[in-house]
């Protein structure tokens, strides 16, 4: 064998279908399902707002292009800037369960790669690429954190807006 070169019959690629891939990522989650439900208690609130502001907005134009009593207009806006507010502490509330639960869940997996690669022999840890080892130990946990925390996070809020703006689109426009 020379320094580069990779003998064919030496498998460093495993090639895995997408359940099991996700089937192992979910006992990373399992510890964590409480936070993640609080989670998505609170990315329900904030979808509330983003659902109900333009509706707010619309109420305070309108209000404002006829005569209107000053105190009308400072109760909606009250109202505005109080769920405003509210979202304003529920994404931060949001970020901060998720940065938290995030760590620990890379903290997991980091101690789970160590363990496994204790394990393994001296001929199977030179048959592997040093620079394959180090990107697989020190990036891949970290990609499947920012997974957790944000991809898959942002992708069903934006789901469940799509699906919430289309309900009230069909709701105002029946209506």
């Amino acid at each position: 064998k020379t320094w580069g070169h990779i003998n064919p019959e030496d498998d460093f690629e495993r090639n895995m279908a997408d359940g099991e891939i996700i089937k192992r990522l979910m006992k990373y989650i399992r510890p964590y399902y409480k936070k993640f439900a609080i989670v998505f208690a609170i990315m329900l609130v904030s979808i509330v707002y983003d659902l109900l502001s333009p509706l707010i907005t619309g109420n305070i134009i309108k209000l404002v292009q006829q005569d209107f009593e000053l105190s009308q207009l400072f109760t909606i806006v009250g109202v505005y800037i109080g769920m405003l507010l509210v979202s304003l502490v529920c994404t931060y509330s949001q970020a901060m369960i998720l940065q938290k639960m995030g760590q620990k869940i890379l903290s997991d997996i980091r101690e789970d790669v160590f363990t496994h690669i204790e394990k393994l022999s001296h001929e199977q840890l030179n048959s592997i690429p040093v620079g394959k080892l180090v990107t697989r130990v020190s990036n891949d946990p970290n990609a499947i954190s920012y997974m957790f925390t944000n991809i898959l996070i942002t992708l069903i809020k934006n789901i469940m807006v799509m699906f919430g703006v289309l309900c009230a689109m069909l709701l105002l426009n029946y209506a």
